[in-house]
């Protein structure tokens, strides 16, 4: 079995199990590219998480072995039923490991399960189970191992939170048919083990300098409402610090990050990409904290913060409700952005031939 999928219709719990053959995903020179690969799917149901599992071992024909499930995907119903169930069913078995990928999905599940990847490989190579994350702005959101998404559903201040999965259908044709792809759409956030609301990547753009083992983001910088440039930025280190005023939190933010140009359109220094760079972070980390805030959604994990740095003040403003962030709660955000390489240039961040002046004048 290589994953598992969740949901909860009618009243019961759904398992849906993906089983792959191994002589048609090993690694071999004889591999034939472009040969589909089959896909089984079992399902089953019941009124807990163990008897829906169970019901597709009755008929499995030979034992499931759970050793080898790399991802574990639930659905936006069975989140609303909460997530404690998994700890209680799920990784209590001893074949069941804490590396295995967590996501939440909107799509069907049967969907998810049967999407294969690029020349029709096997869903091993997907982005679901690789976990690689690719170099665009619409990837900033990593995937989360179970220790670590149960360690933060166990962090007081409703620090939990899962990647949307979803499938998008309009970049890639084999000839002239479509085929579709994995895509990370958004993300699930809890309180607790309880499920709290969604967000989609758009307004989620700012936690992207928050996670430090981010490798590769493009940052596209305006200038008088045109693209600018396009910088590569990684790596960023996100400090906090927190100033009690009145009796209420607030929180200093400064950010470093380093990088190289990527794509210069307009004339500009180092320096003045650096400043260009350093204002469009600080804009979309104020930009995403503000929607977040008036969701009641703390994505950068703020109050986790507070809890650890300051856990008398913390549970007194828990005593007044689970979320206690205010729109000015983010006192400040400082970025730092150092670019490190301008490429095969040599230094020379741009040229005047760009704008078509082969004289260089």
């Amino acid at each position: 079995m290589s994953a598992l999928g969740l949901d909860y219709k009618n009243g019961k719990y759904v398992a849906y199990v993906q089983v792959l053959n191994f002589s048609n995903i090993a690694r071999s020179e004889t591999v034939t590219l472009g040969q589909e690969v089959p896909i089984w799917i079992g399902r089953g149901d019941g009124e807990t998480i163990s008897g829906a599992i169970a019901e597709t071992n009755a008929t499995s024909q030979s034992r499931l072995f759970w050793g080898h499930v790399k991802a574990v995907i639930v659905t936006e119903n069975f989140m609303k039923r909460g997530l404690s169930g998994l700890t209680s069913s799920l990784l209590r078995d001893r074949q069941a490991r804490y590396t295995v990928l967590f996501y939440g999905t909107k799509e069907k599940m049967e969907d998810i399960l049967t999407q294969k990847s690029i020349f029709n490989l096997s869903p091993l190579d997907t982005m679901m189970f690789t976990a690689v994350q690719m170099n665009t702005q619409k990837a900033y959101i990593l995937p989360v191992n179970a220790n670590k998404a149960f360690a933060y559903l166990n962090e007081p201040g409703g620090a939990g939170m899962l990647p949307e999965i979803g499938i998008y259908r309009h970049t890639w044709h084999e000839d002239f048919k479509k085929k579709p792809m994995f895509i990370i759409k958004g993300a699930f956030f809890f309180e607790g083990y309880k499920y709290k609301n969604h967000m989609a990547m758009e307004p989620l753009k700012g936690i992207r300098w928050r996670d430090e083992k981010l490798d590769l983001t493009p940052l596209k910088l305006l200038k008088n409402g045109r693209p600018s440039a396009v910088l590569m930025l990684g790596h960023p280190r996100f400090s906090i610090k927190i100033r009690v005023e009145q009796g209420k939190p607030r929180y200093d933010v400064k950010i470093k990050t380093t990088g190289y140009i990527s794509e210069q359109v307009q004339k500009a220094t180092i320096q003045e990409l650096q400043n260009e760079a350093a204002l469009a972070i600080r804009k979309e980390v104020q930009n995403t904290f503000a929607i977040a805030t008036a969701e009641k959604t703390d994505c950068f994990r703020l109050q986790l913060e507070l809890y650890r740095k300051h856990p008398e003040l913390f549970r007194q403003l828990m005593r007044q409700g689970p979320f206690f962030l205010e729109s000015d709660s983010l006192a400040s955000v400082e970025a730092d952005v150092y670019i490190r390489t301008t490429g095969k240039f040599k230094g020379s961040v741009y040229s005047d031939k760009q704008d078509g002046d082969e004289d260089g004048s």
